[in-house]
């Protein structure tokens, strides 16, 4: 659980203001610098740009220095678990968001939050920081990605994915995507596996089962409608693929659905 202690959004200080905290603030601090910033970290002075972040941990020294105008938005908070070991966010060190508006946003939210009286405060607030590392999380991840492999063929792989399991009932070849992205059959195999760790038949595949459980609940749809819509032509592929996935056949799994929102003999309604 994330513990807000206080937090501040667009905080303007004195021109060359200075924060010097040696033995740090006793909990985490999260910065989102907006203006340029001399910080030192480990005996080393960094000057930061613009809109760059730094997580501070409980016992690190605290000591930046304004370069000349003094604005930022923070967190102090503590948390049952470390960002890092949650979300791989990175502790004690400068980077740079690719969207710092972003981030700016979930602040203010979260001090809106933080003064109001409303039901589930804490909780919400979690939620919004807990939202906020994830987001930041996956930003810095995908980088990584989009600096080595470009981040056009990154965006387009990403686009082409969720047009795919957007629209799973379509007939998706592999000559088809390959078209999508102009790419061969193994430059794409590979970029799609590095980009998401798996195989489109395998992406397809889960979805078309997952959408197949979801329209099998509905007792009022056959079997081979509930196939057509989730884009297999053959009932007999369908129901194989099925099985394998859920261990079951699509009419088994149906009339278990079906059981389970019978009511029990003697109970009340």
């Amino acid at each position: 659980m994330i513990t807000l202690h206080f937090c501040e959004y667009n905080r303007f200080n004195q021109d060359y203001d200075t924060i010097f905290r040696p033995g740090g603030s006793g909990d985490y601090l999260f910065l989102l610098l907006k203006t340029p910033m001399k910080i030192y970290l480990q005996e080393e002075l960094i000057i930061t740009k613009e809109n760059a972040c730094l997580l501070f941990t409980p016992q690190t020294p605290q000591h930046y220095q304004a370069v000349k105008r003094f604005c930022n938005s923070y967190l102090h908070f503590s948390s049952d678990l470390s960002p890092a070991r949650q979300y791989g966010f990175p502790e004690n060190e400068i980077f740079y968001p690719s969207n710092p508006a972003e981030i700016d946003s979930f602040i203010r939210s979260v001090q809106m939050e933080y003064f109001s009286l409303a039901e589930y405060r804490d909780e919400y607030i979690h939620c919004l920081i807990s939202q906020m590392f994830i987001s930041i999380s996956r930003d810095l991840l995908h980088r990584a990605d989009r600096k080595e492999d470009g981040e056009n063929l990154y965006l387009l792989f990403q686009n082409l994915r969720l047009k795919m399991l957007s629209n799973c009932q379509e007939e998706w070849t592999i000559e088809r995507l390959c078209q999508e992205v102009n790419l061969e059959k193994s430059q794409f195999y590979v970029y799609y596996h590095h980009f998401f760790s798996t195989t489109p038949k395998t992406d397809l595949l889960h979805v078309r089962m997952e959408k197949a459980k979801s329209l099998l609940s509905n007792e009022a749809l056959q079997v081979q409608e509930a196939a057509r819509l989730c884009g297999f032509t053959s009932l007999q592929h369908f129901t194989r693929y099925f099985r394998k996935y859920c261990g079951c056949s699509p009419r088994e799994y149906g009339l278990s659905c079906k059981q389970k929102e019978e009511p029990v003999p003697g109970s009340s309604q």
